[in-house]
């Protein structure tokens, strides 16, 4: 069985003002192609279909466009899940009626998963997990003791096991796995500590887990354990990925094959980097369609007023500029390293001050930080005696 995995579509984003709907049209289009022309028998979406609970009607037209040609006309069996920034319960909306067209649409279930068989040459089960907080997990189960991502999804793929099969098994999950590699794009609360993390040990026992929230293309853990990765670059530090989908080959109960595929975009996204003249001379030589690119600059030299509507003359779809030393690259790279550092050298009490100033942009005073104090020595004197 030929299975494509793709996710963090985000249909209905913009990048620094500008809309990306047409490079996400037209990346969906290749991606019809490919399926066509790889005789592809199962595609997954692994959440964050729309970049927005309520999607502007571009988005929701696009999708629309989407899978009326791969369900209507192709006929191709595909599941997707709610992601973080979906909603769940308009995502979920007509999903019973779906189904029988083998559409697979999962915001909201029961059990925190829902099962699917599919069977061609081969017979596949899959467990689709939508993205949800733990707080509801812990209702599911009827468990009090379930407070952080990691509780929540160790509950739920302990569930499936007990009635996995022999066959193999996929899961697909919007989650943040720990060990993954995040990018800018990826708005988030777990900046902050390991709150919403997950460990890539909960997935080990199937024979794939495609997953969706990263918006790097990567394993975590393991070869069948992966992110897709986003259909497109959606911040500046993607620039240098590539950007795609994973193509999986299930043949006699086995995953042999697990392989990224590049799709190019219509527009790129591209960090330049020079003495302003160089850049605008650069930018006269290049042919106009790699002109026509998202682009990022990076200026050595002495501030220029307005250095943005300059480079906008010979750069139309420009993002940003910044003035940097000459060795910025090497200098970034080791501020990078050193802020890691710090941050693992940091109290849970100032984590917490930081989580705080990133969520709500409160800072708490001296009486407030006492008490904090106190609360996390109480928190670790009781794991101690434990």
């Amino acid at each position: 069985m030929k299975i494509l995995h793709t996710s963090d579509w985000h249909l209905g984003r913009t990048l620094h003002g500008y809309s990306l709907i047409e490079d996400q049209s037209y990346m969906l289009e290749q991606m019809i192609n490919y399926i066509q022309a790889e005789q592809i028998e199962l595609l997954i979406i692994a959440g964050d279909i729309y970049d927005k609970a309520l999607p502007n009607e571009e988005a929701v037209g696009l999708f629309n466009a989407f899978i009326s040609k791969i369900i209507g006309e192709m006929a191709l069996p595909t599941v997707i899940i709610a992601g973080n920034h979906d909603s769940n319960t308009r995502l979920h909306f007509g999903s019973e009626l779906f189904a029988s067209k083998h559409l697979y649409i999962i915001g909201e279930c029961e059990k925190g998963y829902y099962k699917v068989t599919l069977t061609t040459d081969e017979q596949v089960d899959l467990y689709l997990i939508p993205y949800m907080e733990p707080a509801k997990v812990r209702e599911i189960a009827g468990d009090e003791t379930i407070k952080r991502h990691d509780e929540a999804m160790r509950y739920l793929t302990g569930e499936i096991l007990k009635e996995k099969g022999a066959v193999p098994t996929i899961l697909v999950v919007h989650a943040f796995v720990a060990g993954g590699d995040l990018s800018d794009s990826e708005r988030r609360l777990c900046a902050v500590g390991t709150a919403e993390m997950v460990g890539a040990d909960c997935f080990a026992p199937f024979t794939y887990t495609a997953l969706g929230h990263l918006h790097k293309p990567q394993q975590v853990g393991a070869n069948h354990i992966r992110y897709s990765g986003s259909l497109l670059k959606y911040s500046v530090s993607e620039a240098n990925q590539k950007k795609g989908m994973v193509l999986l080959n299930v043949q006699n109960g086995l995953l042999e094959q697990v392989e990224e595929v590049t799709l190019p975009p219509k527009r790129d996204l591209k960090v330049i980097q020079g003495p302003l003249e160089s850049l605008i001379k650069i930018a006269a030589e290049l042919p106009e369609e790699s002109r026509q690119d998202y682009v990022y600059a990076k200026v050595e030299g002495k501030p220029v007023e307005d250095v943005v509507g300059v480079l906008r003359q010979v750069y139309p779809f420009i993002l940003g500029a910044e003035f940097v030393v000459a060795n910025a690259k090497s200098k970034e790279a080791v501020e990078r390293q050193s802020d890691f550092e710090a941050q693992k050298k940091k109290s849970l009490t100032e984590l917490f001050i930081d989580f705080m100033g990133y969520v709500g942009e409160v800072d708490l005073n001296e009486e407030e930080i006492t008490y904090m104090n106190q609360v996390i020595q109480e928190i670790e004197e009781g794991k101690n005696e434990a």
